[in-house]
């Protein structure tokens, strides 16, 4: 974090104010905080954006801090927003943590430090989050580009998604197409035969769906995927 972190702080209370900046700036050395006190403050500021995190109480005299972190989330979704309060309840808490909440901490003496590592936090799973977003566009980008097919498979053996070269090397125009003919094949027993082990390379001979037979290569392994079994495969010709 070599850039100053920009901070929304959203609270009505002066004194509430002034603790939380002072635990910010002992962690941070480079800050720039902007003290929300009212709905029109606020409106400037989501529409200038360019603010890393956001931190807010949840009574406020102009608004609630749900109603602050649907507007944050709603144009800023991957925003960290922490909220810092002595108003809320287990209910209310439980309801921002289903809006996106990031983090709820209760306004209590000894609760102040955890608001700098709450924000640190935050901002570094945001900042994964996009790293993230950025090389899996940067990924399927490539896959476009490559005359290497890819593809994923459902612990059923239906096709859920493949690259263009794909296609083009199963000789078909849409991934229809391409189940259909994986559907029909003998091509399809070959990805049973990966459910069982890890790792499932074989070359074969596989007929196109333009009639033409070619000599291909096929890796194939079981992953997991959130809480069901898939399998990714290479395919690529041989030389």
């Amino acid at each position: 974090m070599t850039q100053p972190i920009q901070l929304l702080l959203i609270d009505d209370n002066r004194s509430d104010r002034l603790l939380v900046l002072r635990e910010l700036q002992r962690e941070f050395e480079q800050l720039n905080v902007q003290e929300i006190i009212s709905s029109g403050e606020f409106n400037r500021a989501i529409r200038q954006g360019g603010f890393d995190a956001v931190v807010t109480d949840f009574q406020l005299r102009w608004t609630t801090g749900l109603e602050i972190l649907e507007a944050i989330k709603e144009r800023y979704p991957d925003c960290p927003v922490i909220m810092f309060t002595n108003t809320g309840t287990e209910e209310i808490a439980v309801e921002a943590m289903k809006l996106g909440l990031d983090d709820y901490i209760l306004k209590e003496p000894n609760r102040y430090v955890r608001v700098p590592s709450s924000v640190r936090a935050g901002i570094e799973r945001a900042i994964a989050k996009k790293q993230a977003a950025l090389l899996e566009i940067r990924f399927r980008a490539l896959l476009e580009k490559l005359k290497i097919g890819v593809f994923r498979v459902s612990e059923a053996h239906e096709l859920l998604e493949c690259n263009p070269a794909f296609l083009t090397l199963l000789g078909v125009e849409s991934i229809e197409q391409a189940r259909s003919l994986l559907r029909f094949s003998f091509f399809s027993s070959l990805i049973q035969s990966a459910s069982t082990a890890e790792i499932e390379k074989q070359e074969l001979d596989l007929q196109r769906g333009d009639g033409q037979h070619i000599k291909v290569l096929l890796t194939m392994i079981v992953t997991r995927a959130g809480n069901t079994t898939v399998i990714d495969g290479i395919l690529e010709e041989s030389v």
